[in-house]
């Protein structure tokens, strides 16, 4: 029909019909559409729209457009969302596309819904292209974390990855990367005990950045530590360096600073070789010692050493000038921020510092993290010493019985980590101690009278030379050690691969065994040092029990320390396996300690059943025994 001044009825429709987008008109109450242009026939895959109901548009691919009009015409509120998916042709997945959807109520001029109105924008490529950029940008950072990852395994290889503990003095570092497009760094961080019982302390910085600074810097070092392990004085083992660097490209200019600390006297020698000078801290307060004047390597300065003396209590902090030079704030302001930071960490201000009770830990946690708050663009080696009073030697005298060994575990690790010892060398202690103790129970009053129990006495302290030695005593006779060490000296051999050193002298009046580690803490690259406890007493009751849900699979919980309890293990798998005919798993994730006892039983039933599978997640104790006892298992994190 035909309007003055108006387009006739059919130049309306077909421009209707070419709108852009998607255009969708729906009548309430049945729900039957009115009108559609060609981009919504397009869109739900229907040459003719009009007159059919929503309910007929079955195809599971554009629900979502039908569930909008329905809904609007339901509930008479607007419908609003963009990027929804829909696929014209479930058949075709590359039929997909996005689209924009808003549906308004459809109303007459008195206000009365008619039903509603859809209109749609096909915004595929704008979906596609930033999906695009985010999966390159997580291509990127898989990349970026890729090589951040090389990064750190080259810094923590050149570095060491421990440092030493002392009765008199508890050492800790840190060490932060800076940003990956600084690449490896050529900081430098050691400490040792020294021939003369005096413990060196040692901090340096190459300049520059890369594979270069990095391989410069672990050579620098190397020379330095030797020449003080050989028992050379601050200028000797300096004036080695110097000559050394004189032929090395790249190590001119080269910061560093040397100290040298006597656990028990307090006295303390260092000498900076243009490198910022050690922090001291106390109960009250902080103070930067005085540089030596020197200057970085190449300088041709002469070298000298000052002296001081630590008190008790006191703590001395070598850092790089990383740790206080940043483009946000200037050397003085970082010196006093480091200082306040300092004596904050000392004096255990908060809860969580409390909960560390290693103050030279808490300041290399908690100085470079508030000190590098704002970013860093430079690496960050801060090394701590503490004279602390010597932490009390430990003692345990218990009954020869099988259930005294969790006790005795949950005693000796508390008592690892409150020294500082890192989880790994506690978790070695640990196995070593309940070998010995588990060999006594079993063989050591084995003719004592019956009702009578003879007794075990465990001592533990930390040696001037930095070492953890624990005395285990019992007053019986061992069994003769066999011939053949796969059937019982497998306890032994263990604990050699977990790195302790093992003597047993035996006597008339019973053996003693001396369980020897080198004590120190972990000095982790890129991350704070942190002490956890090997997780609670593991005082729960041994169970063999099928898995619910899969009757051939065995999971076995409690400790197996001593040679009844893997028994016991031994013969419920064998009866849920049929005496070896039936494929077994071993499920172990819920095994809080496994002894040696273990192990040989676990190495027999492998044996035994053709098809026998040891599962033991990364990371439980199980993992750790099997790890070193080098038993085939299955790793699951399941």
């Amino acid at each position: 029909m035909a309007v003055d001044g108006s387009p006739d009825e059919a130049a309306v429709l077909r421009a209707f019909d070419a709108s852009p987008g998607i255009q969708i008109a729906v009548r309430a109450p049945d729900l039957r559409i009115v009108a559609a242009n060609q981009g919504a026939r397009t869109l739900l895959q229907h040459d003719h729209l009009v007159g059919v109901r929503l309910e007929d548009l079955r195809d599971p691919g554009i629900q979502t457009v039908v569930t909008a009009l329905s809904e609007v015409v339901r509930t008479g509120s607007r419908f609003h969302e963009d990027a929804i998916p829909v696929v014209p042709d479930w058949s075709d997945p590359a039929s997909g596309l996005w689209i924009d959807l808003r549906v308004t109520p459809w109303q007459d001029e008195s206000g009365a819904l008619l039903g509603a109105i859809a209109a749609g924008v096909d915004v595929t490529a704008r979906v596609r292209a930033a999906n695009l950029e985010r999966s390159g940008a997580a291509t990127a950072d898989e990349r970026l974390a890729r090589a951040r990852e090389v990064v750190l395994r080259l810094q923590g290889a050149l570095l060491p990855s421990t440092v030493p503990l002392l009765p008199r003095v508890d050492v800790a570092a840190s060490y932060l990367v800076a940003g990956l497009e600084q690449a490896a760094g050529g900081d430098w961080f050691d400490s040792a005990t020294l021939p003369d019982g005096r413990v060196s302390l040692t901090v340096g910085d190459v300049v520059g950045h890369g594979v270069e600074a990095s391989a410069i810097m672990s050579q620098l070092r190397a020379v330095l530590a030797a020449r003080l392990l050989e028992g050379a004085g601050i200028l000797d083992a300096l004036d080695a360096v110097e000559a050394f660097a004189g032929r090395v490209s790249g190590a001119f200019a080269a910061t560093l600073c040397v100290a040298l600390l006597d656990p028990h006297t307090g006295d303390l020698e260092y000498a900076t070789r243009g490198h910022p000078a050690p922090l001291v801290v106390g109960p009250d307060g902080a103070r930067i010692l005085p540089t030596t004047g020197d200057g970085p390597l190449g300088s041709r300065t002469e070298g000298r050493v000052s002296t001081t003396r630590l008190r008790d209590g006191d703590a001395i902090v070598l850092f790089t000038d990383g740790l206080v030079e940043n483009l946000h704030r200037p050397l003085r302001e970082g010196i006093a921020v480091l200082e306040t930071t300092a004596v904050q960490a000392y004096r255990g201000a908060s809860e969580a510092f409390r909960a560390n009770p290693s103050i030279a830990s808490r300041i290399c946690q908690h100085v470079p993290a508030v000190l590098t708050d704002g970013g860093f663009t430079d690496d960050v080696t801060v090394l701590a010493a503490h004279r602390r009073d010597a932490p009390a030697p430990l003692h345990i005298g218990v009954p020869a019985q099988p259930g005294q060994l969790a006790d005795v575990r949950g005693e000796i690790d508390a008592w690892g980590r409150g020294v500082g010892l890192g989880t790994r060398d506690r978790a070695a202690l640990v196995l070593g101690v309940s070998e010995v103790m588990a060999n006594a129970v079993e063989h050591a009053y084995r003719d004592a009278p019956e009702g009578r129990t003879g007794k075990v006495e465990i001592d533990a302290r930390i040696r001037d030379d930095a070492i953890i030695e624990v005395v285990v005593r019992d007053h019986g006779r061992w069994r003769e050690p066999d011939l053949d060490p796969g059937e019982r000296g497998r306890g032994f051999s263990m604990m050699a691969s977990a790195g302790l050193q093992v003597s047993v002298q035996t006597a008339a009046d019973g053996t003693t065994v001396t369980l020897e580690c080198p004590a120190r803490r972990p000095a982790p690259v890129d991350q704070a040092d942190v002490v956890v406890g090997l997780g609670p007493r593991d005082t729960a009751p041994l169970a063999v029990n099928t898995d619910r849900s899969d009757s051939r699979v065995v999971r076995v919980g409690g400790a197996v320390d001593h040679r009844a309890a893997a028994a016991q293990v031994q013969a419920e798998i064998l009866r849920l396996s049929r005496n070896g005919l039936v494929p077994v798993t071993i499920d172990l994730r819920d095994v809080v300690h496994l002894g040696s006892a273990g192990v040989r039983v676990l190495e027999s039933l492998l044996l035994t059943i053709d098809r026998l599978e040891v599962i033991a997640p990364a990371g439980t104790p199980a993992a750790q025994t099997l790890e070193v006892a080098g038993t085939p298992f299955v790793s699951s994190d399941s």
